[in-house]
């Protein structure tokens, strides 16, 4: 069995701390059920040990945090499945799910080393922490639509209350973004030096703490003071441009055909970085891009879902991606053939009949494995 992760327990005078490593180097940390099982339990059992004071979170390369999930795993799911139930497929999304939701809403104080890449369900892992470290290096984005599948893992959370209808693009358009956008918008919250690292982890052990997850909380942010870096001069490629963002998307949500408005305006923007997002756009999933915006709006509806009931509708999504074509269609044509030339389903999102949208948010089974959250 390839090694996923490592968990070790470090002694902190009168507490513990406990450390999960993802050791998948080659493949960027990418996620397998595998792994997430032996996250979710051993996250648990810390969560519940009173002498664990603290959970961290990092990578045994310098390479990653996490790339995501396995989705060459998850296609080969779905042909081996042929159109019948997918437990590995619907196992992975709902573990990965009840994981993220684990992570959110742990008093605890768990700490993720976000080095450079962090993308998918990496940011749903690194997304739900107390301390969310990043470096210059750090390079952040929710890619789905390349494959199409959508933004998730917690996705829906984030995006959906983000300033000035960002979240939209990024979903959208998978841009990656840089620490100072990710700074700036929360999604990383300390920026520190990576060769700081060994010191930053070693140092753990010399905090006072206590049976108080919140005074912990308030350590660990002392702690990670002490070692941070200047955050002026960090990649900011999504804020120079979010006024235009902002204009672009508000009157395209405020028009009777969202894309009619989104598409040609930004063909029309004026920025490299913009031209680069807008690239990848264009070659994505037109279902994806249909399917996000719904789910932008549903989150948003009635003063917002909670935080259980956003999980859940990813659930639902999730699995009904695994039954319609584009997913596996774009995960062959980028890890399984390498052709780069997906056949989406429909060409434009325009052309998306909205029953298919719809198929997307109707659950496939009486109950939701969720259900519990």
């Amino acid at each position: 069995m390839e090694d996923l992760v490592q968990f070790e327990v470090r002694e902190a005078g009168s507490k513990r701390i406990g450390v999960a490593t993802l050791t998948r180097e080659k493949a960027l940390n990418s996620l397998r059920l595998e792994t997430i099982d032996a996250l979710l339990d051993n996250f648990r059992n810390w969560m519940a040990d009173p002498d664990i004071a603290c959970i961290v979170l990092t990578s045994i390369t310098d390479r990653a945090l996490c790339a995501g999930a396995d989705i060459t795993a998850q296609y080969h799911s779905i042909k081996d499945a042929d159109g019948a139930y997918n437990a590995y497929g619907e196992d992975f999304f709902s573990h990965e799910y009840e994981l993220d939701f684990m992570i959110r809403e742990c008093e605890k104080p768990i700490l993720a080393w976000g080095h450079n890449v962090v993308m998918g369900g990496g940011l749903g892992l690194l997304g739900g922490c107390s301390h969310r470290i990043g470096t210059a290096q750090s390079r952040i984005a929710m890619p789905e639509i390349t494959i199409g599948l959508f933004p998730d893992a917690g996705a829906t959370w984030f995006l959906s209350r983000m300033r000035s209808n960002l979240g939209y693009f990024i979903g959208l358009t998978g841009c990656q973004l840089g620490a100072g956008d990710a700074v700036d918008l929360g999604i990383i919250n300390h920026v520190v030096n990576h060769e700081d690292q060994a010191s930053i982890l070693d140092g753990l052990a010399t905090i006072s703490w206590s049976g108080d997850s919140q005074a912990n909380r308030a350590a660990l942010t002392a702690h990670l003071a002490g070692y941070g870096a200047p955050t002026e001069d960090l990649p900011r490629n999504l804020l120079a441009n979010e006024q235009a963002i902002n204009d672009l998307i508000g009157e395209a949500l405020a028009a009777d055909d969202f894309f009619a408005v989104f598409n040609p305006g930004l063909q029309s923007m004026q920025d490299e970085w913009i031209s680069q997002a807008a690239e990848t756009y264009f070659a994505g999933s037109a279902v994806t891009a249909r399917v996000f915006i719904e789910q932008m709006q549903r989150a948003k509806a009635d003063g917002g879902m909670s935080l259980a009931d956003m999980f859940r509708m990813e659930l639902v999504i999730a699995c009904q991606c695994l039954r319609h074509p584009d997913f596996p269609e774009g995960v062959r044509a980028l890890l399984v053939d390498k052709d780069r030339n997906p056949q989406w389903s429909y060409a434009d999102a325009s052309s998306v009949p909205d029953d298919l949208v719809e198929a997307h948010f109707t659950p496939p089974w009486d109950a939701n494995p969720l259900a519990h959250l």
